[in-house]
């Protein structure tokens, strides 16, 4: 199986494909950076890693015992197929007068802005419906264990807003428990952080003003904070442009999205190994012309992809924090 990114779509022959890739890239900066294994199937099946074997000491002369590691989870996860195609009038198509916009590439534009968005959302809140990838907020409430779920304010909350009490002894709060949750992820490593706007301009301040900020960019030139070697990536708007993504009214014991002032962050390790993405087939964009109406232009862009979680200890969310 191959691993692509988005990245890789930039140098297909396609320039459609091209052109899809770029503004899925410019909208998402969680698709930036996700990898995509290359599956060629609905479906696959990843074994997370069972129990380890208990190891016996033995007496000189005795033999040793037998005991073996526990079995591991089988889990199957599927793709879905992502995408949408683009109807226009061919008279628009054809107009060569001089516009301030092109109706058709306006429209694949807002479809493009529209899918990335709703991958986002996906990736994160999504649950096993069968309609689209079951996120991580699921995955690591339900499937995970209690250590990677790190309550960030012994249920009451953390306050790292501007005018909290007791800024500065919660601001070394907040970095002991980021530790905790990157050394809480496999080989305590991390690949990227996840989280809203809030927390992320919270961080950029603190980090900042202790002297923590590191900062670097991809190749779009997009400025990115990061810690540890872990990339800061604000998940942002769903569809609505008005909900975010990533809330800032999570309960601030975790156990709900809705209801309260806090919200989370996840950190998360990337790969076949831990979590990735994954497709059945190549992004594509299609010009089907001319429809049988004689007047109608479309354009169809599909892909099928989803998300794998294959280590236990792939994400860990860090929650209960109040950043407004």
């Amino acid at each position: 199986m191959a691993n692509l990114t988005l990245s890789d779509y930039l140098a297909s022959p396609k320039p459609l494909v091209q052109g899809v890739a770029k503004a899925l890239m410019e909208e998402s900066q969680f698709m930036s950076v996700l990898p995509f294994e290359d599956v060629g199937a609905l479906s696959v099946k990843v074994v997370r890693e069972g129990g380890l074997p208990s190891i016996s000491w033995r007496q000189i002369g005795s033999a040793h015992g037998s005991n073996k590691a526990a079995k591991p989870d089988e889990v199957q996860e599927m793709a879905f197929s992502f995408g949408n195609y683009i109807d226009v009038d061919k008279v628009y198509v054809n107009d060569r007068s001089p516009r301030l916009y092109d109706p058709r590439a306006y429209q694949i534009n807002q479809t493009v802005k529209a899918m990335a968005r709703e991958f986002n959302d996906a990736a994160i809140n999504g649950t096993p419906d069968l309609s689209k990838p079951t996120g991580l907020w699921y995955r690591v409430v339900n499937d995970l264990g209690a250590s990677q779920n790190i309550d960030a304010g012994s249920g009451s909350g953390l306050d790292i807003s501007p005018d909290a009490t007791s800024l500065s002894t919660n601001i070394q709060t907040f970095f002991d428990k980021l530790d905790k949750a990157i050394y809480a992820c496999a080989d305590h490593k991390a690949d990227a952080i996840l989280c809203n706007d809030t927390l992320l301009q919270r961080y950029w301040s603190i980090a900042r003003q202790s002297g923590l900020l590191k900062t670097t960019s991809d190749n779009l030139g997009r400025e990115f904070y990061e810690y540890k070697g872990a990339r800061f990536i604000d998940m942002g708007f769903k569809i609505n442009d008005t909900s975010k993504i990533i809330g800032d009214t999570e309960t601030t014991n975790g156990a709900a999205l809705t209801g309260g002032s806090a919200t989370s962050i996840y950190v998360v390790r990337f790969g076949k190994e831990y979590f990735t993405g994954w497709q059945e087939y190549a992004l594509d964009v299609i010009e089907k012309g001319v429809l049988e109406d004689g007047v109608t232009e479309r354009t169809i862009i599909d892909w099928v992809v989803g998300l794998a979680l294959s280590h236990p200890r792939s994400v860990t969310r860090l929650y209960g924090i109040i950043a407004a």
